[in-house]
């Protein structure tokens, strides 16, 4: 175990915040340690009639676009669920009559305590579309059937959209969930 002896916030920006300092390790010792504070957030995989909505987006951290499922930082006091359920309004403009919660993880428990909540989003209902002024998203529609082959080719590479594309394949195999995935 680790215990912060002394630590301060050294930038603090709209999305993380970068801790610095020294822990005691559980033998007396002391180490560096850097910490990416972040408030997490939700990822939904959205399914609408045989086929899952997916983004498009240039992320400037890799400097290139990525194909991902829909997605957001939790803003205070919010609760995962309501979280999801706004950011499916706000970026391909649907409400879901169902969220299922399939998974919760840590996006890199090295240096960040980010927690990411992954929803499948079924039921899903048409609404107005609201992206934040500072988001560029193209929606794509992709047959279930190609999810699986997609996934095994390698051609997504967000991690919440392979952890939750492969949640969503699982969830299709359990009789009586209404998800058809069929070649």
């Amino acid at each position: 175990m680790e215990t912060w002896i002394d630590s301060n916030i050294v930038f603090s920006g709209k999305i993380f915040a970068v801790r610095t300092g020294t822990v005691r390790l559980d033998d007396g010792r002391i180490a560096q340690r850097d910490v990416v504070e972040n408030p997490g957030g939700v990822g939904i995989v959205p399914v609408l009639n045989n086929e899952v909505i997916l983004i498009r987006q240039f992320r400037i951290a890799v400097n290139r676009e990525i194909v991902e499922i829909p997605a957001g930082r939790l803003e205070d006091g919010e609760t995962p669920e309501s979280c999801a359920g706004r950011e499916l309004q706000e970026e391909i403009g649907y409400r879901a009559g169902k969220l299922i919660p399939v998974h919760a993880y840590y996006s890199s428990v090295g240096f960040t305590n980010e927690r990411m909540h992954i929803f499948l989003g079924l039921d899903l209902a048409e609404t107005a579309r609201r992206p934040e002024q500072d988001e560029r998203i193209q929606i794509l529609r992709v047959p279930l059937s190609e999810i699986e082959p997609k996934l095994r080719s390698g051609e997504f590479e967000d991690a919440k959209t392979i952890i939750g594309l492969y949640a969503l394949l699982s969830y299709a195999t359990i009789p009586g969930t209404g998800i058809r995935v069929t070649p």
